[in-house]
C-alpha cells in the first residue's frame, strides 16, 4: 500500500479508506494485494477528481507542456534532455520548468539529468488528459 502512494499523505489515507470499506464490505479483517487490486480504480478515480484536475489545471501551460513530455517519452524516469527534444526547446528554458514543478512537488531528481513524477499515478492522469485534448 506504501508503494500505491509514494508516501503522499492524502493519497495514504485515500487508498485506505478504500481498503477499509473493502474489507468491511466482504467481513475480513484479512488484506491482501487482491484486496487493493480491487479497489484500485475507484483510489484512482477518486484521487484524479479531488486533487489532480486541480493541481494540473493550475499548472501553466508550459508545465502542462513538461509533464505531458514525460508522459510522452514512456519511461518512468524521464531525462531533461528527451525532455528537451520532445518539446523541441533548449536545455535552459527546460531547466526553468523542471525547477518549478519539483518546487511544486509535482517532480522529483532521479539521478543526475533525470527526473520521475513525485504523485503517484500522475502519470497516468497526465495520459488521459493528453486524450481528451485531442477531442
Amino acid at each position: 500500500m506504501t508503494k500505491q502512494t509514494k508516501g503522499f499523505a492524502y493519497a495514504f489515507q485515500l487508498l485506505g479508506y478504500w481498503v477499509w470499506q473493502e474489507s468491511h464490505k466482504q467481513s475480513t479483517s484479512r488484506i491482501s494485494k487482491e484486496t487493493v487490486d480491487g479497489i484500485l480504480d475507484h483510489y484512482t478515480s477518486d484521487l484524479f477528481r479531488n486533487v489532480y484536475y486541480k493541481v494540473y489545471h493550475e499548472m501553466s501551460m508550459k508545465e502542462r507542456e513538461f509533464v505531458q513530455a514525460m508522459v510522452k517519452s514512456g519511461q518512468q524516469k524521464v531525462k531533461a534532455q528527451d525532455i528537451s527534444q520532445i518539446m523541441a526547446k533548449a536545455p535552459n528554458y527546460i531547466s526553468v520548468y523542471r525547477r518549478k514543478l519539483i518546487d511544486d512537488q509535482i517532480i522529483m531528481p532521479a539521478g543526475y539529468g533525470y527526473v520521475q513524477f513525485m504523485l503517484p499515478f500522475f502519470d497516468q492522469f497526465v495520459q488521459e488528459q493528453i486524450i481528451l485534448d485531442e477531442f
